[in-house]
């Protein structure tokens, strides 16, 4: 009897938008019924820091320096094949980077290598309550993260207690208006209802390049990403003023840190001005690594003003 193809659904949202924690929480919800899953992770700098969330049983391939729809294209089909190959497996979860457009994220899953073994069970996409409604940033990072809003199944408004009154009905009203098919959810956490996962059948394949713009997305962004060993802890207001001052445009910073206030190793995440420190536990972090992705950022300025710090 032949195999069922596998499930791919895939997470959307630009940096900081709130993925991470998605993830997280389907996998969780993914065990709690008995699944079996396999993750794919995409990150665009030289150092995986989400990685670190998923459980170590659970079957995972990382994808660094690049983003899914361009350089690394190639390598995304390979890994999903891996994972076919080494793993008897219900669905995977790609989590793609946030400069990536989810048509060719789903274009890159179509490559005949794995055509026939897997079918694309729906597009998750989460944006940033608060970075949606005040609209400051470039009209190229505007298309984008419409886009990824507009070729979503699931569009979760995330963030929403940040939002001030009466923001979230225009919210809804505009991404009703670019997406009329999706489910559309305001959210804290990105905390999500499990029934949603298995109650709908929004299974599809979309032409390969039906509606992906003329230039490259991630040309487009010119997103740039500078990894920083931190040597010595360092001190928690002073970092975020820091970072609150760099020039160019900060879209995140995430990584591992320990602060001289406190003892212990902190994940940390920096996301549209959002500072948030979250104690962490597992042995497996070896050194304190901070990721920065942005445009217009000048990586020697980061490593001095780094480096000053501790």
């Amino acid at each position: 009897m032949d195999r069922k193809n596998i499930e791919i659904v895939l997470l959307s949202g630009f940096l900081g938008s709130g993925k991470s924690t998605l993830l997280k929480q389907l996998i969780q919800i993914e065990r709690n019924n008995g699944r079996k899953i396999g993750v794919l992770m995409n990150e665009l700098g030289d150092t995986s820091i989400d990685s670190s969330i998923i459980p170590s049983e659970t079957p995972l391939k990382e994808m660094l320096n690049g983003c899914i729809c361009c350089t690394i294209q190639g390598e995304l089909s390979l890994q999903l094949n891996t994972l076919l190959t080494e793993h008897e497996l219900d669905v995977i979860y790609i989590e793609a980077t946030g400069a990536a457009h989810p048509l060719e994220v789903i274009d890159s899953c179509t490559h005949p290598l794995i055509a026939g073994k897997v079918s694309i069970k729906s597009v998750i996409t989460v944006i940033n309550a608060l970075q949606w409604h005040e609209g400051k940033m470039s009209n190229k990072l505007k298309k984008l993260i419409r886009a990824q809003a507009e070729f979503a199944d699931i569009v979760l408004i995330n963030k929403i207690d940040q939002l001030p009154e009466n923001a979230l009905s225009l919210i809804k009203n505009s991404v009703k208006e670019l997406n009329q098919q999706a489910l559309i959810l305001p959210v804290n956490y990105s905390k999500i209802d499990p029934s949603i996962l298995y109650t709908s059948d929004n299974e599809r394949n979309k032409p390969a390049h039906s509606h992906i713009n003329d230039s490259h997305v991630h040309d487009h962004l010119h997103l740039k990403t500078i990894t920083v060993s931190i040597k010595q802890p360092i001190e928690r207001v002073q970092f975020i003023q820091f970072l609150k001052h760099l020039k160019g445009h900060l879209f995140r910073v995430k990584g591992f840190i320990k602060l001289q206030e406190t003892p212990g190793v902190f994940l940390f995440n920096y996301a549209y001005g959002d500072p948030v420190f979250e104690r962490y536990t597992i042995q497996k972090i070896t050194k304190q690594v901070l990721v920065f992705i942005g445009e217009g950022l000048d990586e020697r300025k980061i490593y001095k003003g780094i480096r000053q710090l501790e």
